[in-house]
Order: structure tokens, then sequence, then C-alpha cells
């Protein structure tokens, strides 16, 4: 049991329930690690599974038993769906302005990179220009509600108008972390209580369960606005590359570390990787070879090809790692892409990883997907990789996917692209009469 609790964070402990359930709870997540589940995985469908309980919780106003689990109807399967949405649904009021102010919003840019074609005109205009010049003074790299716009922008006519057409221009954009879930999160979400649930039924007899009645959540596979195009990508990683681009380091930063982000972001990028894989290795494995051998998602094996330009940025990471820490040399056991903390060596986490590329997809001037994670990467290499010739099922094994049809979306995703180009080139196309 201990070495189950190790596995959960400290914050999810099912402390809203009942002893029983709690230790069925447990059990649960100890049939995830023998079945090979990964640390990430186990932590996310604790997580899944707290939230559901604790909302329980709430919704029947005492501690959640085994037997509150066996009775829920289909009622509170969904309220709990609904909730899991969107857990802080706007209830303000209908007025626009009074809505306006208590949003906060971000600026990205003064330039938009594709401008909709009902704005062109203005973005034109004089005004739209030093309205621009003076968000970028007001918002100052800090996030700001309407309430505060509108008081440093005394004067200025239209503005809840002006900065939605902004904002859909993504000059500017919401900034919220409690935003509505994707239909994707909410499916995953259903997913997990499924699991969770069919492990309660099989465990306790249970002839039946009302979790049968809810229907599977669907949603649409979206990657088009998290891929970068070959010309970004590549502009992209010179940006961040000091060999190439002298850019200004924060504070926060050291050169090793700017050496180490983006040494992975070109392993993710030229190999497919997911952003856990990637975090498997130690320092012994390095360099690689041309073809080597990972584990995936579930311990699954596969092979995967690491280029030249990969050993090379990783060997200038570490070197650059050696000069600045001579007391803390990286040893054979050691992970090969590590934090100090304290002075203390950690292997770097995939939040890391999110939070590294995030700051630099902020500071990059260049175009590039806004959406974009570590995770776009991988979409990255697939999409091109498809359009520079390679077959489908070439795809599927470097991947790693079970069904190929988690694959088939960038054949769809590439086909998008090709149509994109038609639109723009052929003379009968739309965009061109």
């Amino acid at each position: 049991m201990r070495e189950i609790e190790d596995l959960i964070p400290n914050s999810i402990k099912f402390t809203s329930s009942s002893d029983d359930l709690q230790e069925q709870c447990y059990s649960f997540i100890g049939s995830l690690f023998q079945k090979g589940r990964s640390p990430l995985t186990i932590k996310e469908y604790s997580r899944t599974i707290s939230h559901f309980i604790v909302f329980l919780n709430n919704y029947l106003d005492h501690s959640v038993r085994l037997q509150d689990i066996k009775n829920l109807d289909k009622i509170t399967i969904n309220s709990y769906l609904s909730y899991y949405r969107e857990p802080t649904k706007d209830h303000l009021s209908a007025d626009l302005k009074k809505r306006f102010h208590h949003q906060r919003f971000f600026f990205l840019s003064k330039i938009p990179v594709n401008t909709l074609g009902q704005d062109i005109i203005f973005f034109k205009k004089k005004e739209t220009q030093e309205l621009l010049s003076n968000l970028e003074k007001t918002f100052n790299g800090k996030v700001r509600t309407g309430q505060e716009l509108e008081d440093g922008l005394k004067g200025q006519k239209n503005l809840i108008n002006k900065i939605e057409r902004l904002r859909r221009n993504n000059c500017i954009k919401f900034y919220d972390k409690n935003k509505e879930k994707s239909a994707r999160s909410v499916a995953r979400c259903t997913s997990v209580l499924r699991t969770f649930i069919d492990f309660l039924i099989k465990k306790n007899n249970w002839e039946g369960h009302n979790i049968k009645k809810i229907e599977s959540s669907r949603f649409k596979q979206r990657t088009d606005n998290k891929v970068f195009e070959e010309n970004e990508i590549i502009d992209f990683l010179q940006y961040l590359d000091p060999d190439i681009n002298k850019i200004t380091l924060s504070t926060k930063e050291s050169a090793w570390e700017q050496r180490r982000d983006l040494s992975i972001l070109y392993f993710l990028y030229s190999s497919g990787l997911r952003v856990s894989e990637v975090l498997q290795f130690k320092k012994k494995n390095f360099p690689f070879k041309e073809f080597i051998k990972i584990k995936g998602k579930g311990d699954k094996e596969r092979f995967i090809v690491v280029l030249d330009i990969v050993n090379e940025k990783i060997g200038k990471y570490l070197d650059s790692y050696s000069h600045s820490n001579h007391e803390l040399d990286l040893l054979d056991e050691d992970p090969l892409f590590i934090k100090l903390t304290k002075g203390v060596k950690k292997k770097i986490s995939a939040r890391d990883i999110q939070r590294s590329m995030k700051k630099n997809i902020q500071r990059f001037d260049g175009s590039y997907p806004i959406f974009s994670t570590p995770h776009s990467l991988r979409h990255s290499f697939a999409s091109h990789i498809l359009r520079g010739g390679a077959d489908i099922r070439t795809i599927q094994e470097l991947l790693g996917h079970s069904n190929l049809a988690s694959t088939q979306i960038y054949t769809q995703l590439n086909e998008k692209a090709l149509l994109d180009v038609y639109d723009k080139s052929h003379p009968h196309s739309k965009d061109k009469i």
C-alpha cells in the first residue's frame, strides 16, 4: 500500500470517501501499477477519481461510500461530467460590458500572423496601430482584466468591440486557468470513470451499473492548429539555438539549461517521441545509435531513428553543463536531462518541458501556431514525414500507435493542407473568384 500511495500526489488521498471506498480506490491504482501504466497516467487517473469523489461528497452531502458508487444514477453521473466540463461557468450577467470587465486577457502581438479577411481594413487604420501600441504598454507582459484595459485606455471608443476583433486575430487571447474543458478532456474523464467503475463492478460482483448507460463522449481530433509547418519549426529552433541566434536569456536561465531545452525539442521533433518517452534515458545511453529501442505507453517497445543533429545538440548541452557545474558531474546512472534544485540533481519533468516551450513561444517573434505544445512536435513529425512520402504503416510503427485509426488523423491533416494550397492557387477556387 505504501508503494502505491507514493505514486499519488499528496493533494490526492481520497479523503472524501469512507474507509471501504478508499481501500478500493487504492486497490484500483494498484491494478494500474501492476499493468505497467506510467506514473504520469496513474497520477491522472488518481486526480480524476479524487475530483469525482469530492464532487459526490458535496452533491450527496456526506462521505462517499462504496454503496453510493454502486447506486449512482445517470443524472448524477451526467451532472458530474457537466461540472467537469465547466466548473466555473460564468453566471455574472448577460450584460456584455460586465462580462468584459471581469474577463482576463493576455497580449500576444501587434502584428497578426493571419488577418481575417473582414478585418484587413481595420488593421490598416492608424487608430488601430496606435491602439495596439498602447495595449502593448498597458499589458507590459502581464494579464489584465477588461476593467483594467478600460481604465488604462480612457476615451477609447468601442473598446469592447475592438478588443474582440484583436482577440479573434490572435493579437490578444483570453486568460483563464479554469476555462471550459475540451471535448477530448471530457471524453478522457468519461473513460477514466468507466474504467474505475468497471473495476469496482468486477471486484464486488455487481450485476450492473448506470455507467453503462452513459454514451462515450465524441470529439473531433484537432491537430491542424497545433502543427508547425517545416519552415516554422526550422525558424523556431534556429531562434532558440545559441550557435545561430544570440538571444538574451532571462535571469533565471543559464546557457546549459537553454541548450538542454533546445536538444529536447530537437529530439521530440526528429523522432516523434512523446514527452514522457524522452525522459526515460540515462546519461549512460548517450551518444545514441542511429536506431534505438525505447519503451512507450504500456511498456510497449519500438524502434526510433535518432538523427546526427540530436546527438550534436545533446552533446553541446552536456558540455555546457560540465563547464558550468564542475562539482556536480553527471554520472552514468543519472537522468540524461536534468535540472538543479537547490544544488541537487533531479530529472526534468514533462511539466518543466511544457513550461519551457510555452515561455520560448511567447518570446519568439516569428510565425508559429499559438496553441503549440511539446506534443505538437510529435504531430509535426508525423505530418511532415507523411508529406515527404512515408506510408501510414511506417508512421504507425514510428509513433507506437496500437490502432491505425490513431495514425490516420495525419492523413486528414495533410488533405486539409493540400486543399488550402488549392484554394490559394487554383484560378477557379473560391478564394480567386
